[in-house]
């Protein structure tokens, strides 16, 4: 066989070999990031310190929709419900209290 195409093939080989070695390395990546980006969410929603019953409806509420979260400028979260509105006597709209609100941003111990 021709040098140069055993050359070739081999170097063909060995980079397909590191193909296959980068992609799993990138799963593996993928996979911690997804569970450092959950480790997160949890902290996030433990900070807000809802009792049990609260914590269950307002991520029901997420699952379900009706519920929306909004950061301001200052890192504050605040969480609404966003059912059908409230109304007054003078029939004006009126949004329902946030059900679970941060007024600042905790600054978590392992945090950087």
């Amino acid at each position: 066989m021709n040098m140069k195409l055993k050359k070739l093939l081999n170097d063909i080989q060995k980079t397909e070999d590191k193909i296959a070695e980068l992609q799993e390395h990138l799963k593996r990546q993928n996979t911690l990031r997804q569970q450092m980006e959950d480790i997160e969410i949890v902290k996030s929603f433990r900070s807000m310190k809802l009792d049990s019953r609260s914590l269950l409806v307002l991520l029901d509420g997420i699952q379900k929709g009706t519920v929306t979260i909004q950061m301001d400028e200052d890192g504050g979260i605040t969480v609404e419900d966003a059912k059908a509105p409230q109304k007054k006597e003078n029939n004006t709209e009126v949004h329902r209290p946030p059900v679970g609100q941060m007024t600042e941003r905790e600054v978590l111990d392992d945090e950087e």
